[in-house]
């Protein structure tokens, strides 16, 4: 007989509880968690500080060392736990294994155990605990914000007739059980919908700004604050059909080395205000064809004035 089957463990000993603590001062993702049958429910007799650290048991996807892997954070006060006492019967050990939704019937009572002491969960009352995205419950999410905060874009052939262009209306149409959400405590939402014919990835953050990519492979990125992108190499974009792009402010674009704009076909400039070209070498117009012209057409045109030109 190996030395290990000789070794002495303790009883393996399941327990049930509730978060009322995630403050692990180790920030190892422990919480202190209220057992049922071993903890009372009165908080006079046992405070939520004397509460044993509850250890979680990570995924075997997570390496849980020097850094690598996922954060072992997830539960929040209120949060029902399944876990067993790593000391079997003295119940001093605890580790969590995972974590138990349901649907809650009554607010918080802080001043009792097996409650979230803050008041802040359950945040409904009534309904499942699962995110209501993922059942296809659109009220009051960010589906709802995003019909209601649609953009128009002004294209520049706008001034010759063509429409606005509106963004794309949201594509969400999901049905349980096929869109898997994470989503926080603040509101930060991450969706990757199999729904068929509805599928779909979201990632939204709380403030509104969001990156979706539709059922049919379109892509609508939008950004409620400022946009920031660095390329320390190269940059190709390659647009196959038509590119619209609308400034409603001020446009500059400061190119330190040489520019090359090229068109295959018809260029028009359409100016509403003043024009001025200023140029530190030469200035030059040459056209291909065999028959060039140039055409100057306006009140008043001055080729060489003996003043300043001022704008």
């Amino acid at each position: 007989m190996s030395e290990r089957n000789t070794v002495e463990t303790p009883n393996f000993v399941w327990f049930i509880g509730v978060v009322e603590s995630r403050d692990d001062p180790d920030t190892l993702g422990r919480c202190k968690v209220r057992c049922i049958g071993y903890h009372t429910e009165d908080k006079s007799e046992l405070p939520t500080d004397d509460l044993p650290w509850a250890t979680p048991m990570q995924p075997i996807t997570s390496a849980a060392s020097s850094e690598v892997g996922t954060a072992p954070v997830g539960p929040v006060e209120g949060t029902w736990v399944v876990g067993f006492f790593q000391d079997g019967d003295k119940a001093q050990q605890p580790i969590f294994m995972g974590t138990i939704g349901g649907v809650p019937l009554a607010a918080a009572n802080p001043g009792m155990g097996f409650n979230d002491p803050n008041g802040t969960y359950p945040t409904r009352v009534g309904f499942p605990d699962t995110p209501r995205l993922a059942y296809g419950n659109k009220e009051g999410t960010s589906v709802e914000f995003k019909e209601s905060n649609i953009d128009e874009m002004l294209p520049a052939s706008h001034l010759f007739g063509e429409p606005k262009l509106p963004e794309p209306d949201p594509p969400y149409a999901a049905s349980y059980p096929f869109n898997h959400i994470t989503q926080t405590e603040s509101g930060h939402i991450l969706e990757m919908d199999d729904t068929p014919g509805a599928e779909r990835i979201n990632i939204l953050h709380r403030s509104g700004s969001f990156d979706e990519y539709h059922p049919d492979g379109s892509r609508v990125q939008k950004i409620l604050g400022d946009g920031y992108e660095v390329v320390a190499n190269n940059k190709q974009v390659h647009v196959r059909g038509t590119c619209y792009i609308t400034v409603d402010g001020n446009s500059e674009i400061y190119t330190k080395g040489d520019c090359l704009f090229r068109t295959d076909g018809n260029q028009q400039f359409k100016v509403q205000g003043d024009c001025q070209f200023n140029v530190g070498g030469k200035f030059a117009v040459q056209s291909s064809l065999g028959q060039s012209r140039l055409e100057m057409i306006g009140p008043m045109i001055n080729l060489n004035p003996p003043y300043p030109v001022v704008y």
